[in-house]
């Protein structure tokens, strides 16, 4: 549960205290990254107007870790979404693709690259992408990933 309180929480892999923001990536991900080559800009802010949540980590992945990952945050390949018909509007509403032509994966890449933050990379045919399934306008989590680093960015505003 966390506290209505009106303040804005934000943690960021440039921070000096390391032990708050871990545990939060770590409840976040499914698995506790090592802090080598770990980045990361929480924020979290719960109030009167509602929630606003903007969280962004990129780290290592031991790909033993990856089928928690997928469970924990209900991952679906682009593939998945264009065979689900009941989120598929929703999600080509939130990657701007309702009249677009050509490939899904294309209007995923464009939808990332301009929601990353600087540390994470930018993603293109080499990656492997998923949003959680019912990712839509107010709440979305896309992850991206390669055989040795893993992109998580979500937004939840409601």
């Amino acid at each position: 549960m966390r506290d209505y309180d009106s303040l804005a929480h934000r943690h960021s892999s440039k921070d000096m205290c390391v032990e708050k923001p871990m545990s939060l990536i770590a409840n976040l991900i499914g698995f506790a990254p090592a802090e080598e080559d770990l980045h990361y800009a929480l924020g979290f802010y719960a109030g009167g107007s509602g929630i606003d949540d903007r969280l962004a980590v990129r780290c290592r992945i031991d790909l033993a870790h990856w089928p928690d990952v997928v469970s924990r945050l209900r991952l679906k390949s682009v593939h998945e979404v264009s065979c689900d018909a009941d989120w598929q509007e929703d999600f080509l509403w939130l990657i701007d693709a309702q009249d677009a032509q050509g490939p899904l994966q294309v209007h995923c890449h464009r939808f990332i690259n301009a929601a990353r933050q600087v540390f994470q990379d930018q993603v293109d045919h080499r990656w492997e992408i998923f949003f959680s399934h019912g990712s839509d306008i107010n709440a979305w989590c896309a992850v991206w990933r390669s055989q040795e680093h893993l992109n998580y960015l979500s937004f939840d505003q409601g």
